[in-house]
Order: C-alpha cells, then sequence, then structure tokens
C-alpha cells in the first residue's frame, strides 16, 4: 500500500488528464439542454424573423460552440483533487470556487465508469456517491486506471477496517470466495430488450422526430403514391389496411430495436459476482457495458428491496428481471434511480438464488393476501366512469348528440376485466421477519423487503376507508416508499406492531 501511495502521490494535489475536457464538454451540453434550452426560445423567435436566418444562426452556433470549449478547459484546469488521511480534498470551479472535503465513511458507493474515448488512453471516471449527496459527489473524470482502483480500494477498505473494529463477530463473519452469481448472453440481453420498459423510451427520444420528419416525406412521398402503392397491394380498403399494418409493424421493429440495442451497449459482457470479504460486509461487483464500461459495486448491507418484474413478454419469455433498491439518498426519487443495479433476464430458479445470496435469511416463499373488492367500485367510480362522464356532457353540450352520453357506461364496462384483475394481482403478505407486497396487470412486480429496514411505517384511512374498517399502508425505506391500499385496518395495525417489533428486537445494522 505504501509503495502504490508512493507511486500515484495520492497526498500531493492531482490534475485531472487534458482527456477529461471530452467528459466536461459533455456535462456543459447536458445542462445546457436540461437547464437552458426552454429560454433560447426568444433568440429562437430573433432567427427566424431576421433577414439573414443563416449568417445569424451560424454566428450564434460558434459561439456556443466556442462558450462550451472554453469553459470546458477552465473546469479541467481548475479541477485539484488528493488524499488527505481518510477524506479525499476535492478544489474546482471557475468563477465560484468550491472547496469540498468527502470523508471515507460518508462514501456510499464508489464506481468506475470508462467512455468509449477514454479507453484508448486506459484512463476511467471514479463516480463518488456519498449520502446527503443528490446526485454524484464528484467525478474524477480522466484519470488511470490503476489509481482509480487504487482510490476505490483504499476507500473501501478503509470503511471495512472501521466496521470490523466496531463490531462483534458472530456466525456470519465466516470468510468466503469470490463467486461469479450472473452473467448475461446476447440471447439474454435480447429477452431483456424485448421484455423491459426500454420499449417505451423510444417514444421519448425517437418518436419525435417523426413529426420533424413530415415535411421531408411529403416532397418525396405524395397522395398519389400512397393510391398507387394501396392498389399494389390489392386496392381500395384492403390496400390501405395492408399500408397500415406495415407502417405498425414498422414502428413495432424500431421499438424493440431500440429497446435491444440500449440493453446490449449498457449490459454487454454484464458479470455480477459476490466479493470475497467477511459475509457480514459481502459486497456485489457488477461489471457491464459495450462502449462505457461500467464497474460499480454495492454492499449487502445498503440493499433495502428486491424488486422482481416482468411484463407479458417477459412472462412467455420465462424471464424476471431483478432491482436492488439500496441506501442512497439519490434514490429519494426511486424510479429514477432504481435502474443503477439491476440484474437482468433470469429465470424463476436464478432469481431465487440471487434472492437467497441478498436477503439470506428470507424464506423462498411468503404466501399473500389480497385487497378488499371495494378498490375495484373505488377506481371504477373515481378514474373512469367520473371522468369520462363530465368528458361526454361537455362533448354532448357542444355536438348535441345523445348518444356521447353513453360513454361512461360503456367505457367502464370496458375497463371492468382489466380492473378485476389488477385488483386480483395486488397482494401482500410477511412471514420470517420480511415483507412483500405484488402488483401487476399483464406483468408483475413483486418488492421483497426485510421488515427491520423499514425506517417508517404509518396507516392511513379516508373517510369512506374508515367507514368499512379499511386502510392504506405506507413503508417508507431507506431506497424508495412502498403502499398496500384497501386492506383491513386490524391488519395493517398488526403489521405497525410487527414491525416495530423487529426494528427493536434486531442488532442487525439497516445500511
Amino acid at each position: 500500500m505504501n509503495n502504490s501511495l508512493y507511486s500515484y502521490k495520492a497526498e500531493n494535489w492531482q490534475r485531472l488528464s487534458p482527456m477529461s475536457v471530452i467528459f466536461f464538454i459533455g456535462k456543459i451540453i447536458t445542462r445546457l439542454l436540461k437547464d437552458a434550452l426552454p429560454s433560447l426560445a426568444p433568440l429562437a423567435v430573433v432567427i427566424f424573423s431576421s433577414d439573414n436566418k443563416a449568417w445569424l444562426t451560424l454566428s450564434i452556433a460558434i459561439g456556443i460552440v466556442a462558450l462550451v470549449v472554453i469553459g470546458s478547459f477552465l473546469q479541467y484546469w481548475f479541477f485539484k483533487f488528493k488524499r488527505e488521511n481518510n477524506k479525499i480534498l476535492i478544489n474546482d470551479g471557475v468563477f465560484k470556487k468550491n472547496h469540498r472535503i468527502i470523508q471515507f465513511d460518508r462514501i456510499q458507493n464508489i464506481n468506475i465508469l470508462q467512455p468509449i474515448y477514454f479507453k484508448p488512453f486506459e484512463l476511467v471516471t471514479l463516480q463518488i456517491e456519498t449520502a446527503g449527496s443528490k446526485g454524484n459527489e464528484a467525478d474524477l473524470s480522466g484519470i488511470p486506471r490503476g489509481f482509480a482502483n487504487y482510490l476505490r480500494n483504499l476507500v473501501l477498505q478503509q470503511i471495512e477496517n472501521k466496521k470490523t473494529d466496531s463490531s462483534i463477530l458472530d456466525e456470519n463473519s465466516q470468510i468466503i470466495q469470490d463467486k461469479l452469481i450472473a452473467k448475461a448472453s446476447l440471447k439474454d440481453l435480447v429477452k431483456y430488450g424485448v421484455s423491459s420498459n426500454g420499449i417505451f423510451w423510444f417514444f421519448i427520444f425517437l418518436a419525435p422526430l417523426f413529426s420533424l420528419a413530415d415535411d421531408f416525406l411529403e416532397k418525396w412521398i405524395t397522395k398519389d403514391d400512397f393510391s398507387s402503392f394501396a392498389e399494389f397491394l390489392g386496392g381500395g380498403i384492403l390496400g390501405e389496411i395492408v399500408i397500415v399494418f406495415a407502417i405498425l409493424i414498422t414502428i413495432f421493429l424500431f421499438m424493440f430495436g431500440f429497446s435491444i440495442l440500449g440493453a446490449i451497449l449498457r449490459y454487454s459482457n454484464y458479470r455480477l459476482t459476490l466479493k470475497s470479504q467477511t459475509k457480514s460486509t459481502t459486497s456485489l461487483k457488477r461489471s457491464s457495458g459495450l462502449i462505457t464500461n461500467y464497474e460499480e459495486s454495492l454492499k449487502l448491507q445498503k440493499i433495502q428491496t428486491l424488486i422482481l418484474q416482468s411484463n407479458f413478454i417477459g412472462r412467455w419469455l420465462k424471464v424476471i428481471h431483478l432491482t436492488l433498491g439500496q441506501v442512497s439518498s439519490s434514490q429519494v426519487k426511486a424510479k429514477n434511480r432504481q435502474s443503477l443495479f439491476v440484474v437482468p433476464a433470469r429465470t424463476a430458479e436464478e432469481s431465487l438464488e440471487i434472492q437467497k445470496i441478498v436477503f439470506n435469511k428470507s424464506p423462498e416463499f411468503i404466501e399473500t393476501k389480497g385487497i378488499d373488492r371495494r378498490y375495484i367500485n373505488k377506481t371504477i367510480a373515481l378514474k373512469i366512469f367520473f371522468p369520462s362522464l363530465i368528458a361526454s356532457i361537455l362533448i354532448y353540450l357542444s355536438n348535441d348528440n345523445i348518444l356521447i352520453l353513453a360513454l361512461p357506461f360503456v367505457l367502464s364496462l370496458v375497463m371492468l376485466p382489466l380492473v378485476v384483475r389488477r385488483w386480483k394481482r395486488y397482494r401482500f403478505g410477511m412471514k420470517d421477519g420480511y415483507g412483500k407486497f405484488e402488483r401487476g396487470l399483464f406483468g408483475f412486480r413483486h418488492i421483497l423487503f426485510p421488515l427491520y429496514k423499514v425506517q417508517r411505517a404509518e396507516v392511513r384511512q379516508s373517510p369512506i376507508q374508515r367507514r368499512r374498517n379499511l386502510a392504506t399502508l405506507k413503508i417508507y425505506l431507506a431506497s424508495n416508499q412502498i403502499q398496500m391500499q384497501y386492506i383491513p385496518i386490524s391488519e395493517a395495525n398488526r403489521w405497525l406492531d410487527i414491525i416495530g417489533r423487529e426494528i427493536e428486537e434486531t442488532n442487525l445494522a439497516w445500511y
């Protein structure tokens, strides 16, 4: 360790590689697109109202590019860091100077990423997450891989030594070996791509581009061309139906192709390893990525929830996707962060094996109960019937078509089977100190969690629920919050009592 310290000179102020300018360029562009883009609307008006649009657009573009490049270089130039005892010191900022001190014991996660532009130079980005930060506390971008590994191992070793000194060894403190517990083949990634929610990102990122292509397509494909093509396919309504189906199939192919490509780029060469430490502080290490290499670690202690989910395609392919909800203040908005530690495309047997590793004392099976049928009435009335009734009345007043008033009844009847199906999938149960919440429609989402890791639990009752002796049970964990509604008030109070008892009686750390 001393030789490594001398070699890397970690206690002296360090600069990033000049290649980190590329990282800062990407960071500034992302910030511009996220924060400054809406404010550029007046500038767009000025450009389009100008007599010389091309010259003005080019001048503004050159100015923006120059500012981004100069700003990125200045960020690189003023960024310095060093290690001092059990903390990392960082100085950065161009006009507003920042001086950050990151204590090792505040670090929640420390990961290594290698974007494609760093690969030829054997450089990486070291990401540091701490308790209390909204995202990464620091990104040491453009440092040698060896230096990054040294810093990560140093931080992890310091934290490990502190926990070992302050903990009491028990039967779980035996040494275990490194073990590969999951890897993903190309076939697995294809299954993950077609059965994950990645297909919906197609509409968010790519579908708006189709509207921009309308003018272009109209110049090349006229109504006469469309009619001729319809005639070629059989003519009349049949030909038009074939064209519509062809367009829909093309869109679906793009959707699935986009999702599969994203899965391959993010999870190619996926390997999940159980690291060799004492069992009480065992870590999972995940490496993946085709263009950008990701190396991430997660201590088992920090895992709060195990989420098993699959949509209707996944159920047909018999694959389950696992998400490990971990302790991190950046997971306050859990939906934005849960994808950080995903185990894609596992079989039921493989999922159970990972469950026994993550929560080694969890039961293999937990019997669950359903919620009250009044959920059906509430959903049909408040979410379907009354909103559609208001809409149909407004339409009737403008169109004077009395048949429109039948819409709420027809829509309620059509949606009733789906609501009943969803009601049947809402289930909850607990056994041997673990709770399980289930929901779904055509797919499923099961959340497993240790009761002693619950941060807070509360029972809420609406006036309607109070009359029916029903309640909503809300459970707050360090990774996210979950709830189960329309359960008997006696059952909700029983959960509160058992959770309180589990928290009081356990001597295990919740993180």
